[in-house]
């Protein structure tokens, strides 16, 4: 359990970082009338962190359940730990979606320019709203309610 204990916070800061990076070199790309499909330049690069952040991020939502069953068998509070749960599939299922909708694209040749992109965008910039949110709660659990960082008090 020790390692889940070290391993779980470092692991879920990659998946914010590389989905916050994503969103911002989308609308770079957006606003400059790009294709999010092209297979050269900035979107290829934009589909990897993207990929690479649904895999972490479904990595550290796999290590917050086994962290969440420790906090229950704890004792800690079970409805905001199943909230942040909740919170936290929702954005993994937010941008596993929007990579596999750039992946398809790609893959079909389908240009993802003008209204498509901007879509695309916007879902994205809901997907950080969404990111965020989770990762409030997530504080709130570690530096309001200490779950898994302090003993519980009776």
């Amino acid at each position: 359990m020790v390692a889940i204990e070290r391993i779980h916070p470092m692991l879920v800061h990659f998946p914010i970082v590389l989905f916050m990076l994503v969103i911002a070199l989308d609308l770079v790309v957006v606003a400059r009338g790009g294709n999010l499909a092209a297979r050269q330049g900035v979107p290829p690069m934009a589909l990897a962190v993207l990929v690479a952040g649904t895999v972490l991020a479904a990595a550290a939502a796999l290590f917050g359940d086994i962290a969440l069953d420790r906090a229950i068998d704890l004792g800690f509070p079970e409805p905001p730990l199943e909230f942040h749960e909740t919170l936290g599939i929702s954005t993994l299922v937010l941008f596993g979606g929007l990579a596999a909708v750039r992946l398809l694209a790609g893959w079909r040749g389908v240009a993802l320019t003008g209204g498509r992109a901007w879509m695309v965008a916007f879902a994205g910039l809901i997907g950080v709203g969404l990111l965020l949110t989770t990762a409030y709660y997530g504080g709130y659990l570690v530096y309001d309610l200490g779950v898994n960082v302090i003993p519980v008090r009776p």
